[in-house]
């Protein structure tokens, strides 16, 4: 093996084809339909999906956490926040917050999120899960 920098040598010129992209034509707003509805998509009001298929991804709106939902994730004691729920799932936590002070529809969505396994997965993973038992728990000893 050389010590020398390897020496340069030019391959020659690249040709390049000019290539103009046009526009499509807009559509009339009169001929514009709405999308089809999809039956399949779960309609549950709690659904992790928010009537979304699994491949597409969550809104801007839905990914961030509402002003609620913030006054009461901080109504918990500070070891008590599900934090990681709030970090991943925000759309979630929105519900759960707006139905918090509903003891008995919380309780069977908190239950029904614990045993979520719609597309054949694991539910929620780990550190949320138990978010959501120590959830549970806290809500039965309020409503107690």
């Amino acid at each position: 093996m050389s010590n020398h920098p390897p020496q340069f040598r030019p391959s020659g010129t690249i040709e390049f084809e000019q290539v103009v992209f046009e526009a499509p034509a807009a559509k009339p707003l009169a001929q514009a339909q709405a999308p089809a509805v999809d039956a399949s998509i779960d309609a549950d009001p709690l659904s992790v999906t928010f009537g979304r298929k699994k491949d597409d991804k969550p809104s801007a709106a839905e990914r961030m956490l509402a002003g609620a939902t913030i006054d009461w994730l901080v109504a918990f004691p500070n070891e008590a926040r599900p934090k990681a729920l709030c970090e991943r799932f925000a759309h979630v936590a929105n519900r759960l917050a707006k139905e918090w002070p509903d003891a008995t529809r919380s309780a069977q969505n908190l239950n029904a999120l614990i045993a979520d396994t719609r597309w054949g997965s694991a539910g929620f993973p780990a550190l949320v899960q138990g978010e959501l038992r120590r959830l549970l728990l806290l809500l039965s000893a309020v409503a107690h």
